[in-house]
């Protein structure tokens, strides 16, 4: 009676091992795609950083951003001019005579402003 069951037991075990072990294979082939996917995306991010680290170097080199600032209109600030706050003269908003959406009259054009010129 034992021997039967065995018979039975055993490759249902083993087809389950296998099966089990196919579907692991494919997830790592997967995962193994993923990873290779992500170590180029990381290697042209590097390379862009790289890039952009040499440019900002370049852009910001003392001697041209002194040449720049030389050939530039932007004067230095002077002392002189940096104030309080409460130093600053205050004048009043003019406050207009119409109300913001008051009827519009409608004023027709005349002949002159209508006429297109040939």
């Amino acid at each position: 009676m034992k021997h039967w069951l065995l018979n039975l037991i055993l490759p249902i075990v083993a087809l389950s091992i296998g099966i089990g072990l196919f579907l692991m294979k494919q997830r790592v082939v997967e995962y193994e795609k993923e990873l290779a996917s992500l170590r180029r995306t990381i290697l042209a991010d590097q390379r862009e950083i790289h890039t952009l680290k040499a440019d900002w170097a370049v852009l910001t080199e003392p001697s041209r951003l002194r040449h720049l600032l030389a050939q530039s209109a932007v004067q230095q600030i002077q002392v002189k001019q940096v104030v309080k706050p409460d130093e600053v003269a205050l004048k009043p908003v003019p406050v207009p005579s119409k109300k913001p959406f008051e009827e519009i009259k409608d004023e027709t054009p005349t002949t002159e402003e209508t006429d297109v010129l040939p």
